[in-house]
């Protein structure tokens, strides 16, 4: 399996973790927080595994660019949060980093 497999694993885990943590913070219900360290533990392992496959800089810098973002959409679908305009230009230039970071793009040679 290759990088791309563990990081995406990794970020799905880690946002279901904080959606599951979410969760908890309104029903105040301690099952929440149980399955939420699990998958938070699966994510990590992911992560762990696509340090191996790539750079640590790499899976450093992208989880959690990809976190926030996707924590973003489901804040403002799921839970109705709001972003000020500024926030968005601040989510504009995380999609951008991601894309860069994730697809970059080959330099021409002299």
């Amino acid at each position: 399996m290759n990088f791309y497999f563990y990081i995406f694993g990794a970020i799905i885990c880690y946002i279901f973790g904080d959606f599951l943590a979410k969760i908890w913070s309104m029903k105040n219900n301690w099952v929440f927080v149980s399955l939420a360290l699990t998958i938070y533990f699966i994510g990590s392992l992911l992560f762990i595994f696509a340090i191996k496959k790539s750079s640590l800089s790499l899976a450093v810098a992208t989880a959690p660019l990809a976190i926030a973002i996707a924590g973003l959409v489901i804040g403002y679908f799921y839970f109705s949060e709001r972003l000020t305009s500024i926030q968005y230009f601040g989510v504009a230039f995380g999609i951008t980093a991601l894309v860069l970071l994730l697809f970059p793009f080959q330099t021409l040679q002299k």
